[in-house]
């Protein structure tokens, strides 16, 4: 009976945080449209932009949801509708730096159906990749390579992942 009294009281404890976190995800829920809605309009537009002007992107386009009562996130966050906490954790670990714009950037272009371009000059991106891919045998190439197309198109045809530096 002991037990049994002990388990309630702590089932009951853990009541209270349930509530909350079903409160939570049903206004995630709600949410749900607008904020795909604004994530697609970031990886359609983000690209080159800084990170001041795509705050400055993603609060107008926000604003304009609120207007035509488009359900959304009172701030908008393409990383928390988009990333995964865990993943953009192993990200920094690569070598991503730990900003906001680095983990927007991280998700456009692992989550892209095409190839990423990164504007580079501190060759952070490069290391990050280069990390990530570091088991997978990638293959580095640069773009005036006498052996380019043999080595992409080998990498193509095995599977591997191909960076091609400065272009």
């Amino acid at each position: 009976m002991g037990r049994a009294e002990k388990l309630v009281v702590l089932l009951a404890d853990e009541a209270v945080r349930w509530k909350e976190t079903v409160e939570i995800l049903d206004q995630d829920l709600f949410e749900l449209v607008g904020n795909v809605f604004l994530s697609c309009a970031c990886i359609s537009y983000f690209g080159a932009f800084t990170g001041v002007y795509r705050k400055i992107l993603t609060s107008n386009w926000n604003i304009i949801c609120k207007e035509k009562k488009i359900p959304c996130s009172e701030i908008f966050s393409l990383v928390k509708v988009m990333g995964d906490p865990v993943v953009i954790r192993g990200w920094c670990i690569d070598g991503l730096p730990t900003d906001q714009t680095s983990a927007e950037n991280g998700i456009l272009t692992t989550g892209a159906e095409r190839w990423g371009l990164c504007i580079d000059p501190q060759q952070q991106a490069n290391k990050w990749i280069k990390n990530m891919y570091k088991k997978e045998k990638m293959g580095l190439l640069k773009f005036g390579a006498t052996t380019f197309l043999r080595e992409v198109s080998a990498a193509v045809n095995n599977g591997y992942p191909i960076l091609v530096e400065d272009v």
